[in-house]
């Protein structure tokens, strides 16, 4: 008999962006305060593949236990 499972499914969102920074440290602040700012905005176009975890059955919480069961990589280019 067939039983019911909770799945949790993550996509995962991809946008290469250029910033001018005098090190590798600045360009990643400037460019996660420019995300943070909405300066970025990633949509479905962005879409860089997903990944599916069986959480347990029925109603169990099990959100402490994650078992990875597939991931895809959709193989979309950079932007």
């Amino acid at each position: 008999m067939a039983k019911q499972y909770r799945v949790a499914v993550t996509e995962f969102l991809r946008k290469v962006v250029t910033v001018e920074a005098e090190s590798e440290k600045e360009a990643h602040k400037r460019a996660a305060d420019a995300w943070y700012n909405g300066e970025y905005l990633l949509d479905s176009r962005n879409f860089n593949g997903a990944e599916f975890y069986v959480l347990g059955e029925g109603d169990e919480d099990g959100s402490d236990k994650l078992e990875h069961v597939d991931g895809k990589d959709a193989g979309m280019p950079d932007d």
